[in-house]
């Protein structure tokens, strides 16, 4: 009888906690397939900015870093090129015209940055 019991404690307790081996696996279950849930929607997140990233390098690796590219500051026109814009990659040029940031020129072909153009050559 002593058998039993100790089976009947072992099904009904784990060590003491006061929740049964079905409850405890249930509650681990359930964990797991949150965090699957979650790590899959992690992923579906990541693939979309990864194919948006290739994209828009895609179409920055489409210019020819010979062609002149024109920057509207504020108002203000520079002509530069791709190789010099993206001679400091961790720059904010840098990215922008490496394919990390997505561009879109205006009617004119210019890159429109809202900033004071004046002293801009010298960021150049």
């Amino acid at each position: 009888m002593q058998q039993g019991s100790s089976n009947n404690n072992n099904n009904n307790s784990s060590r003491g906690s006061g929740h049964s081996i079905d409850e405890v696996s249930s509650l681990f279950k359930k964990v797991i397939d949150k965090e699957a849930h979650n790590l899959k929607h992690e992923r579906e997140q990541f693939e979309h900015d990864k194919a948006a990233f290739e994209q828009n390098y895609k179409k920055v690796q489409s210019f020819h870093s010979s062609e002149p590219i024109t920057l509207n500051i504020g108002g203000k026109k520079y002509c530069t090129t791709q190789d010099t814009l993206t001679k400091y990659r961790d720059s904010f040029l840098g990215a922008m015209f490496g394919g990390y940031i997505p561009l879109k020129p205006c009617k004119d072909g210019s890159f429109f940055i809202d900033r004071d153009g004046t002293h801009f050559h010298y960021i150049l």
